[in-house]
């Protein structure tokens, strides 16, 4: 399992394509994640792939099925 910070921050762009917009995901008390991409309803959930998911599903439904929802890597 992946280690994640107390705030990440999430793309979403077409396969292969630029960046169409960010967001984030952050904790929201104990063991609850809420994230938000600008112009769609925030989502809530108990991890953080829950969250990307549901973020995921927005915005295929608002910019189409060939866009990825990802989680910005983090670099040491």
């Amino acid at each position: 399992m992946m280690k994640y910070s107390m705030k990440e921050e999430v793309v979403v762009h077409p396969v292969d394509g630029m960046q169409l917009t960010e967001g984030y995901i952050r904790e929201d008390g104990a063991a609850h994640y809420r994230g938000c991409l600008p112009g769609l309803e925030p989502e809530a959930g108990d991890t953080i792939e829950d969250v990307l998911l549901r973020l995921a599903r927005k915005a295929k439904a608002y910019y189409g099925d060939d866009v990825v929802v990802e989680l910005v890597p983090h670099h040491a």
